[in-house]
């Protein structure tokens, strides 16, 4: 049986709502980013989407664009960087969208891109036609490469 002081004695947990003034407000019953343990930051899906809330005009370019600089605000907002993304996550209305998106975030994600994951969906909010989510670390960060799994081993 667990004891008032073995659970007084454990490091509480912590859930820090994260808002930026600089993007829109949440469409939904969400919040824009939650850092976890002041280390991992879950940022929600980005849409294209301007300050007042409405889509950008000029495609899935203009719309990629938008939603990258809006990500880059909330990451701000939850003391992290592109550079300190781990995952994203992105949402297509369609796939065939996906070079041109590539060429745009790229420019983003320059080096130490994250490991990420591209869906075609049905449907996004709004009528949006890209939506981007990430995980990332906040706080300072250390950037390094690993060599091989230590699980690879010559078998000769």
């Amino acid at each position: 049986m667990t004891s008032k002081d073995d659970i007084a004695s454990k490091k509480a947990a912590s859930k820090t709502i994260v808002k930026s003034p600089e993007v829109y407000p949440p469409v939904g019953p969400y919040s824009q980013a939650i850092l976890a343990n002041n280390t991992t930051l879950y940022v929600s899906g980005v849409l294209g989407l301007d300050r007042d809330a409405q889509l950008v005009p000029g495609g899935v370019e203009a719309q990629t664009r938008q939603a990258l600089c809006n990500l880059q605000h909330v990451l701000q907002a939850g003391g992290a960087t592109f550079e300190s993304v781990i995952k994203t996550t992105i949402l297509l209305g369609d796939i065939q969208d996906s070079k041109s998106v590539n060429q745009i975030y790229e420019q983003y994600f320059q080096k130490d891109c994250p490991a990420r994951a591209t869906f075609q969906v049905g449907k996004l909010p709004m009528g949006a036609l890209i939506e981007i989510e990430a995980i990332a670390l906040s706080g300072p960060l250390v950037v390094a490469e690993a060599g091989p799994c230590p699980c690879h081993r010559d078998r000769n």
